[in-house]
């Protein structure tokens, strides 16, 4: 990041081991899909971000730690920043290996840098890079007083207009060089995950779901497509410090 001319924070995130199992089922009562100690430390994490972004008060960049930033990244940033976007308008920055439901047009393009933003429906996994201004970053910290798993729950909001940055600027460190075998999800079977304790909240929670599910598609409807996110690999390559 210095490298690049990037200011930035370092955030001490929220320990999973900080949590009592009472904290763990509290959380897992809240979401319908098995929850891990480390689903909820990441939520807890990023609203912690987001308690800074609103402090700020301005458009803020949000990195996980394993977040591996391309070469014209600055260049990305300047780009967003300069623009006079709506308060609930978000940036999905990161590529992962599985198809997104996006528009098939860009909303825009940047000339010089050839970067685009293009609207997007349905995006089930990804917050290791992201940019949110201050208004939605309140509005998502008034969302989620309750734990959700916090990527599916982010991009899922009626009021987010989530864009996604193409190529993608941000990739996971595990994903940087071999995408195509490598699961989008890491669950390790080992962790002891908790899960709601009333079946009937926990089929009423995912009916919820898949009826945000189903609203985004119907948004989307002719003039979107299933896609794999574009990313330029070779805008990752390391440095070299010495020079």
């Amino acid at each position: 990041m210095a490298r690049l001319g990037l200011e930035y924070r370092f955030l001490d995130a929220f320990e999973a081991s900080d949590l009592s199992p009472e904290d763990c089922q509290k959380a897992a009562n809240n979401w319908p899909s098995p929850t891990l100690r480390q689903d909820i430390a990441c939520f807890t994490s990023h609203r912690m971000a987001w308690k800074i972004g609103v402090e700020r008060n301005e458009k803020t960049l949000i990195l996980e730690d394993d977040a591996v930033l391309s070469s014209d990244m600055a260049e990305v940033i300047r780009t967003i920043d300069k623009r006079d976007d709506d308060w609930n308008c978000v940036y999905d920055l990161e590529f992962v290996p599985l198809p997104h439901i996006m528009a098939k047009s860009p909303l825009w393009t940047d000339d010089p840098s050839g970067y685009r933003a293009t609207r997007v429906f349905q995006n089930r996994l990804g917050l290791a890079g992201y940019v949110i201004g201050p208004r939605a970053a309140a509005k998502m910290l008034k969302d989620t007083k309750n734990y959700a798993l916090v990527d599916a729950y982010f991009w899922h909001r009626s009021w987010v207009e989530a864009l996604q940055i193409e190529p993608a600027p941000v990739i996971q460190l595990r994903f940087l060089e071999d995408h195509t075998n490598k699961a989008p999800f890491l669950r390790d079977p080992k962790d002891d995950a908790f899960r709601p304790k009333s079946k009937l909240s926990k089929h009423f929670m995912r009916l919820r779901l898949e009826l945000v599910k189903a609203r985004n598609l119907l948004r989307a409807g002719l003039h979107s497509e299933k896609r794999q996110i574009q990313v330029d690999v070779a805008k990752f390559a390391p440095n070299d410090d010495s020079a």
